[in-house]
């Protein structure tokens, strides 16, 4: 994955690396002193100290931030208070060290400057085993080292956290390497400039492979607070999520991912100890959870599209991943019709209907469905491989006799597509008024089948050479010719050096059969069955001529071929891409530069994703019965969210579905969260308030109850008490009579209304959603 910094953080990021490099050069640190080495804010309020640009002013360029001071041999204390004596530390009321680096404070920072002076030496040279063997804090020095590195050809990749860096080697090079090793591997033979190293390999990697706990606790803080979330509550909460990762998980779930977090869920909900602790008043810890899988979700939303993306790329060219995701009923479905037709507009450069014009639109679409090039489908539980890229299927033999259980390849709908964009991008680069040899080939068998060997004869080519038979391979195209002559056994002359022979051939390189030698590059003598094939070539130009422009390669326009997956997250996307989640990568599509093939399991066949295919999927984030998208899937697409907009709505019978809506959605994010709330498209179309009143009972309604496990007090808070949910007076005599008021005196119950009541057909039903004085003066006129 290839991610682009926009211009102004590409100068930011540089500026700061070549400031440090100018204030701190070698010589400059040789003669630095203690003071300049470290301080604190209170004695210098403009810090510049070196270890202060290591840890706070460089740290967007690779964090080292947080963790002990220690970290840097030797610091400025804040407060001069008395130290317990811990073995390997020492304290004066100035300074603490490291005691391995000498005994007073002038003496460890000799050392430890010496030791920096090492560390930028072999930096300057690239001896990285040399840094790897400096007794120095590992992220430190290597943060240190990486600063003094050549800015056009940097070798040291940004990160510098060991866990990180332990992560990366057991997944990417599936063995436990040392740091100096994994940085070698990881930039081995490139030669990058500090923008295109970050770019290429440091945002990739973090992306998959580095989540700062102690930075997430920060940012989720800045979340909570945020949200207008008291300070008291905040601590809770992020006490909550560390107290159950403790307790209940070997996982930190500040170093979760999205995905992660969602497994790791499943697991506390299966855990009865958890679910005893949290139900006895402990509900803090649901709490908690829902606003940090919120958190994240927003998270790497941002971090991995919009923030860091080129806008001005994606406006010039349509992305070939993408995610429409958003609440139930915002459009997602509907608007994928308008993101296939963007896309075949700036791909083959035609004009579209304009957004007004609905019916034409979708028929355009059509006509795509039926060439070919929009295909649609829709993840479940139940999809897998086989469906989208190829798998096995049984052929039923009705021979009763017949006991043998025979299977056959089958493509999936993804490959069926793939296959076919392949074709059309293979002819948009071929150099037009060449020969199309396959076609050639295949017409000359057909003419030579047609006129001779199906009557029993031989095809004549010259001098007593004939064709004798054309072999056919299982899918009825000809592979190749057996041709004789004066000898009794025939020479097979495949289609493959028939291509590689007859271009050579017709542009004159071929003169004579001595011209045609048995390899590309041999220089020895020609081909033992030279005088057969150069019979058959002159055979094969003289059809060809006969043919005029039937056989020139005519270029064909680069055509988009577009996949749409309604519901990408109810399937399991591991398990239904495999080895495609790689292959979907912009810079490893066919026709890149790093372009990638693989072997698919069943066919065997070299298959890649071409670069004229797109992919667009839609994602219900109220979905949460099926695990989130998985975190390799999701960093390689772009995700456009698609909110409710009321103001697509008007006025219906006196009904203001623009306040009603707005209501209702602020009540669930309060009571939820923003995920959950309700799409306009629910209340499109609809002219009347029996429309209204269908939209209620039928969606509205039973959507409510699954969003609150039926806790019908909450739904009835979303619905502002109009009487649509009401409290249910029932004869308490069966209750007293169990003593059931001992057990909960406090439960209501409570009921919807009867579809037939005159309630749902009342204006003042609707409107006591948004406006608190119609429900008031309904509520007194009921009681």
């Amino acid at each position: 994955m290839n991610i682009n910094l926009n211009e102004e953080q590409k100068k930011n990021i540089e500026n700061k690396f070549l400031e440090f490099q100018k204030i701190w050069t070698l010589e400059k640190v040789k003669s630095m002193s203690l003071e300049e080495y470290t301080s604190i804010k209170k004695d210098n309020p403009d810090r510049n100290d070196f270890t202060f640009w290591l840890e706070n002013k460089l740290d967007d360029i690779g964090s080292i931030w947080g963790g002990s001071s220690f970290k840097f041999g030797i610091y400025k204390r804040n407060f001069n208070d008395d130290k317990e004596k811990l073995k390997g530390k020492i304290y004066n009321d100035n300074y603490a060290w490291l005691s391995k680096y000498g005994n007073n404070q002038d003496e460890a920072f000799d050392k430890i400057k010496q030791t920096i002076v090492d560390i930028i030496h072999a930096s300057k040279n690239n001896d990285f085993e040399a840094i790897e063997n400096i007794d120095f804090g590992d992220a430190t020095k290597w943060k240190i080292a990486f600063h003094y590195q050549d800015v056009n050809n940097i070798k040291i990749v940004d990160i510098f956290s060991k866990n990180v860096l332990d992560l990366i080697s057991l997944n990417k090079f599936k063995e436990k390497l040392k740091i100096y090793q994994i940085y070698e591997k990881l930039l081995e033979n490139k030669n990058l400039s500090l923008i295109k190293m970050i770019e290429n390999i440091a945002i990739p990697l973090w992306v998959e492979y580095g989540i700062n706990i102690k930075k997430m606790k920060k940012l989720f803080c800045e979340y909570l607070s945020k949200r207008n979330i008291d300070t008291s509550s905040i601590k809770k909460y992020v006490s909550a999520v560390e107290n159950i990762s403790n307790e209940f998980l070997k996982d930190n779930l500040y170093s979760c991912n999205l995905y992660n977090f969602d497994q790791n869920i499943e697991k506390l909900n299966k855990n009865n100890k958890f679910v005893l602790k949290n139900n006895n008043g402990n509900k803090m810890y649901s709490i908690a959870l829902k606003h940090y899988r919120t958190f994240l979700y927003d998270f790497e939303r941002q971090f991995l599209n919009n923030e860091i993306m080129d806008k001005e790329l994606n406006m010039k060219n349509p992305p070939l991943n993408q995610i429409l995701y958003g609440p139930p009923g915002t459009g997602k479905t509907y608007h994928t019709i308008d993101k296939a037709l963007e896309i075949i507009s700036k791909v083959e450069k035609i004009q579209i209907p304009s957004e007004d014009d609905r019916a034409n639109r979708k028929k355009l679409f059509d006509e795509y469905v039926e060439k070919g090039q929009i295909v649609f489908t829709t993840f479940h539980q139940s999809y897998g491989y086989e469906e989208f890229v190829e798998g096995i299927k049984p052929i039923i033999n009705n021979d009763e006799n017949s006991q043998e259980l025979k299977y056959e390849i089958k493509n999936g709908v993804f490959k069926e597509l793939c296959d076919k964009s392949l074709k059309n991008y293979i002819s948009s680069i071929q150099n037009e008024n060449e020969t199309d040899l396959d076609k050639l080939i295949f017409e000359f068998a057909n003419y030579i089948n047609q006129n001779f060997l199906d009557k029993g004869n031989e095809f004549p080519l010259e001098n007593k050479v004939n064709v004798k038979k054309i072999l056919l391979n299982s899918k009825d195209e000809y592979r190749s010719f057996l041709l004789g002559g004066s000898i009794k056994s025939p020479q097979r002359l495949t289609i493959d050096v028939i291509k590689r022979d007859y271009l050579d051939f017709i542009n004159g390189r071929i003169l004579s059969f001595k011209d045609i030698k048995p390899k590309y590059d041999s220089q020895s003598d020609y081909h033992g069955n030279a005088t057969y094939y150069f019979m058959f070539y002159k055979k094969l130009k003289e059809f060809e001529s006969l043919q005029n422009e039937k056989f020139k390669i005519k270029k064909d326009n680069l055509k988009p071929y577009i996949i749409i997956i309604d519901e990408i997250n109810r399937g399991n996307v591991s398990k239904i891409f495999g080895e495609l989640i790689t292959l979907i990568e912009p810079s490893k599509r066919i026709g890149e530069k790093e372009e990638l093939r693989v072997r698919l399991p069943y066919s065997g066949e070299e298959f890649g994703v071409p670069k004229n295919v797109y992919i667009i999927g839609t994602m219900n984030t109220a979905d949460r019965s099926i695990t989130s998208l998985d975190t390799a899937l999701r960093r390689r697409f772009e995700f456009a969210e698609m909110m409710p907009k009321p103001s697509k709505l008007s006025k219906i019978e006196d009904i203001d579905l623009q306040e009603l809506l707005k209501a209702i959605n602020i009540r669930i994010e309060y009571l939820l969260d923003r995920e959950k709330t309700i799409g306009h498209a629910f209340f499109i179309g609809i002219d009347s308030l029996d429309d209204l009143k269908k939209v209620f009972q039928n969606k509205i309604i039973p959507l409510l109850q699954e969003y609150f496990y039926n806790d019908y007090a909450l739904i009835n808070a979303v619905l502002n008490d109009n009487g649509m949910i009401f409290e249910d007076k029932k004869d308490d005599k069966y209750l007293q009579k169990k003593n059931l008021y001992n057990v909960d005196n406090e439960r209501n119950i409570y009921t919807i209304a009867p579809f037939d009541d005159k309630i749902w057909n009342d204006i003042k039903t609707y409107q006591a959603i948004y406006d608190d004085k119609i429900t008031n003066k309904t509520k007194n006129e009921n009681e």
